[in-house]
């Protein structure tokens, strides 16, 4: 993979998606590197980060990228933006509060929550929201969910919004409506990708879609904070699923972080790593006979992030045979999400001699979109699926 290809990016593509008449069905994805979206009439991300600001009149040349929000607690910059205006020593705070379990009720999470569900509302020629109900479906890590933590961010969405939002050069929009918690649903995160890997874009399962809910499936999700694999036996969840802290992009992230730092005197954070990509290099300073001297670090920035990206994932894999015995009773590997991108031809490497195991990729149904957004497709999908069910009836 190149440099930029790590790098979460805003984007918004409007389309239309299998949608109900009776209901606002939106599928989110609160992730540790970016928030991802679904709703009826588009699909969405942007990066984890918000940063609050007293005032945005030192902005100048906005570009279709940048995020505004104002709400009760002040004024917010969100997303790309966020990332390139942080220093390092707030770097360091931010991470310490976004990159762990316990952040629903932080403020920044709630700047990222209203913008999520802010652009998840917006209308478009495809639709607009006219007051429906509001539903809403995300997902959580396995191990998160034995935590209580699917009652803790389902108390931190529900309730009643009030805040104006901004994307690119449009207007501020404003935006009042109220969420109730029996509305808002939390599945495994992993059990998304599995849906968005049966699912076509009518709603219906794919041709073996059913097939592979029958067989042995583990599906494999290296995250940007964890790796969370889910174990699926002749359609039967196996077990509560498991998670790992320390084996997903950011721990690849912060190796390179290390390295770069220790190597070369630089002054990287696992934050201002997304602004070092988007550059494609970081720079060394050092002073010398009272001038100081600065060098780009291409090449070497490169080399760094490439052998951790494959030391972590050699890991993961190990920890893979380690649990799952090799997988030799499994029928199917679905590999998601961005880091699952990245990993996926390593992962092909390892299996390439066994005949017995397909590795299916979850974004397989929807060709215009990339693995970054497979939990999320299958959030949506499960959520319209349920919903056409009980209008059903």
């Amino acid at each position: 993979m190149n440099l930029s290809d790590y790098v979460t990016r805003t984007e918004i593509n409007h389309r239309v998606n299998k949608n109900v008449q009776t209901a606002w069905t939106i599928g989110i994805d609160y992730g540790f590197s970016g928030v991802k979206g679904f709703a009826p009439n588009k699909v969405f991300c942007f990066p984890n980060c918000a940063v609050q600001v007293d005032t945005f009149e030192s902005l100048v040349n906005a570009s279709d990228h940048d995020i505004l929000l104002k709400d009760k607690d002040g004024l917010w910059i969100v997303g790309e933006k966020a990332f390139d205006i942080m220093s390092p020593e707030n770097a360091m705070n931010y991470e310490s509060e976004m990159y762990e379990r316990n952040r629903y009720f932080s403020p920044s999470f709630k700047a990222l929550m209203k913008v999520g569900l802010g652009i998840g509302l917006s209308g478009n020629h495809f639709r607009k929201y006219k007051g429906e109900p509001i539903l809403v479906q995300t997902g959580l890590p396995p191990k998160y969910k034995e935590f209580n933590d699917a009652s803790l961010i389902t108390e931190a969405l529900a309730g009643d919004y009030e805040f104006e939002l901004r994307i690119g050069k449009s207007p501020f929009q404003r935006f009042r409506f109220t969420i109730k918690s029996s509305n808002i649903f939390v599945m495994d995160q992993p059990k998304g990708a599995l849906f968005s890997a049966i699912t076509m874009n009518n709603g219906s399962f794919c041709p073996d879609g059913e097939d592979i809910l029958k067989s042995n499936t583990l599906v494999v999700d290296p995250g940007f904070k964890t790796l969370d694999l889910f174990d699926i036996s002749a359609g039967i969840v196996k077990g509560t699923g498991n998670t790992f802290d320390t084996l997903g992009m950011y721990e690849v992230f912060r190796r390179t972080v290390d390295d770069t730092n220790n190597t070369y005197g630089t002054r990287l954070t696992v934050s201002g790593m997304q602004k070092a990509l988007k550059k494609g290099y970081v720079s060394s300073f050092r002073r010398s006979q009272g001038r100081i001297q600065s060098t780009k670090l291409t090449s070497e920035f490169e080399a760094l992030l490439d052998k951790n990206t494959r030391e972590v994932c050699d890991e993961a894999v190990q920890k893979l045979f380690s649990i799952y015995d090799y997988l030799q009773e499994h029928d199917n590997l679905i590999i998601t999400g961005g880091t699952g991108d990245a990993w996926k031809a390593a992962i092909e490497d390892q299996f390439k001699d066994m005949d017995s195991l397909r590795i299916l990729s979850a974004d397989r149904n929807d060709p215009n979109l990339t693995n970054i957004y497979s939990n999320v497709r299958g959030y949506y999908y499960f959520l319209v699926g349920k919903v056409s069910y009980l209008d059903r009836r």
